[in-house]
């Protein structure tokens, strides 16, 4: 069929089970990051890889921020269109100026970067001196097999993404494990009968993670 063909993130079983926010933990896992920073009115946050608008909304009526997001899919787009604010680009090239925002989110879709490095390097460039990066993403214990597609096969070690947060200017101040959220979704899809790439042997888990920009 058709919407098998599709990645799970635009297909309506996801939507079904996971709401408007696409991911494990739901806007759990925003709240908590974003009162962790102390998101206050006045505030730009940036929400890459925004999929339907969720988070952008969230943060808008929640915090009273004023909140972007940028998401690379024209199909999402359609669906969130109701949502102001949402631009069509990738979170590897950004089209904002440089240090426009006092925080960045990136929630469940760093995994499915093709260049990580990149868009981390993005992410720094748009955040002001001290700004804050949110990421929450699934996380495996081995490394990226070469022909990964989906989030499940592309998750990298944590330490990995660790690595490679530190090293494009930032200091990562809470990470916590979140895998609980992940185990919960899975089961939902499969109770509803849900075929997805469960990165058998990979040890998924889920994290959040709260860094800050580092240095002028």
């Amino acid at each position: 069929m058709a919407s098998e063909l599709r990645p799970l993130w635009e297909r309506e079983e996801l939507r079904a089970v996971a709401g408007e926010t696409l991911r494990p933990g739901g806007f759990e896992l925003t709240d908590r990051a974003a009162e962790r920073i102390g998101a206050v009115p006045g505030w730009r946050i940036l929400d890459v890889g925004a999929g339907l608008g969720a988070t952008v909304s969230r943060l808008r009526s929640r915090y009273g921020v004023e909140a972007w997001g940028v998401e690379p899919s024209a199909a999402q787009l359609g669906l969130g269109c109701a949502v102001p604010g949402l631009v069509r680009a990738r979170g590897d090239r950004l089209p904002f100026a440089r240090e426009r925002f006092d925080a960045v989110f990136c929630e469940c879709v760093f995994s499915l970067f093709d260049d990580r490095p990149a868009g981390l390097a993005e992410f720094h460039r748009v955040l002001k001196p001290g700004g804050f990066l949110v990421l929450s993403d699934l996380c495996a214990s081995n490394p990226v097999p070469e022909d990964g597609a989906s989030c499940a096969d592309r998750a990298e070690p944590l330490a990995e993404t660790v690595r490679l947060v530190r090293g494009h200017g930032f200091a990562v101040y809470l990470l916590e494990d979140h895998s609980d959220r992940l185990r919960d979704l899975a089961a939902r899809l499969a109770w509803i009968g849900e075929g997805v790439s469960c990165g058998c042997g990979r040890g998924l888990g889920y994290f959040l993670m709260i860094a800050k920009k580092q240095g002028a």
